[in-house]
């Protein structure tokens, strides 16, 4: 039995598993802001659940992982696979980056779990290269190679990287100046970043992504629709960034809740426009694009990847 778990910034979700599947029953959510450590939020879990001791722990979180050790970005939990192990009476304790976990869903991902923003065609030549993009609280990205019945996911912080100089011009092209605001992918590209973005299109300060789309949906300012529908055209000149730095050309699949509501909006269309451009090499040009909507797609992929690869 393995507890596995996903820590996000702003919820954790636990769960256990057997044999690389989810136990029926066995899911709970917590807000982080209600617990002072992540070992508060597992006294919680199984005091909910009842005393059980798993074999093994898999984890996944929103921030740097360094071999045995994590650090969730947006709120300074330490976690260390080798305490928590120790604490809990489990045998041994992985911790991968959320979108590493979220890598090893993607084989299991059915139509339910999908929302398909560009239907394409994927490519079936082995190795099948795909890629999962996270935005929401932060920014990351996770490669996935498929080959046979073997999956690997890679280590990312693609969030820390510079703006890419494609997406730089298109927001100077817009206003000049802009383009400053955003150092890096994740300044721009993530809940923080989307709202500051909007604040700078529209001068509406002090509105949250929630509160954003909110005024969106109920299309009470043209600004904001605007602002909203110009950001899922931004979104799409990033994936042509990553359609050619990863080539995966087996699909791509966008996570977190940014992405999510941006996309599934009529701006949309914004996106798909500027992703169907061709390209000025020749590459893989129907590479199909889904959004993940299932929230429990990190835990199933905590419960399928290879532990002994994580400790």
């Amino acid at each position: 039995m393995r507890l596995v778990a996903d820590i996000g910034g702003t919820n954790s979700r636990l769960a256990l598993s057997d044999s690389g599947q989810l136990r029926p029953g066995s899911t709970r959510s917590f807000r982080n802001a209600e617990h002072a450590t992540f070992d508060s939020v597992v006294d919680a879990y199984f005091a909910d659940i009842g005393d059980t001791v798993p074999d093994e722990i898999a984890l996944a979180v929103a921030g740097p992982v360094d071999g045995g050790n994590a650090r969730l970005t947006n709120r300074g939990w330490e976690i260390s696979a080798a305490d928590l192990a120790a604490r809990v009476g489990s045998q041994r304790c992985g911790i991968n980056n959320d979108l590493v976990a979220l890598g090893y869903s993607v084989p299991g991902l059915g139509p339910d779990d999908l929302d398909t923003i560009v239907k394409g065609r994927p490519e079936q030549s082995a190795p099948r290269q795909s890629l999962v993009v996270g935005i929401g609280t932060g920014f990351n990205v996770s490669p996935v190679v498929q080959h046979g019945g073997t999956v690997v996911c890679l280590r990312s912080e693609s969030g820390h990287v510079g703006l890419p100089a494609g997406v730089a011009q298109v927001l100077e092209a817009r206003r000049a100046g802009l383009a400053e605001h955003f150092p890096t992918v994740e300044h721009c590209f993530s809940g923080r970043g989307f709202a500051q973005f909007c604040q700078l299109l529209t001068g509406l300060c002090d509105l949250g992504p929630e509160e954003l789309m909110d005024i969106y949906d109920r299309g009470t300012s043209a600004e904001v629709s605007e602002a909203v529908a110009f950001y899922a055209e931004l979104i799409g000149w990033l994936h042509r960034e990553l359609m050619l730095a990863y080539l995966p050309s087996s699909g791509i699949y966008y996570a977190g809740s940014v992405s999510r509501s941006v996309l599934s909006r009529a701006g949309r269309a914004r996106f798909q426009e500027v992703v169907a451009r061709p390209y000025n090499i020749t590459t893989h040009q129907e590479t199909p694009i889904h959004a993940i909507n299932a929230d429990t797609a990190a835990l199933h992929g905590c419960a399928r990847l290879p532990l002994h690869d994580t400790q």
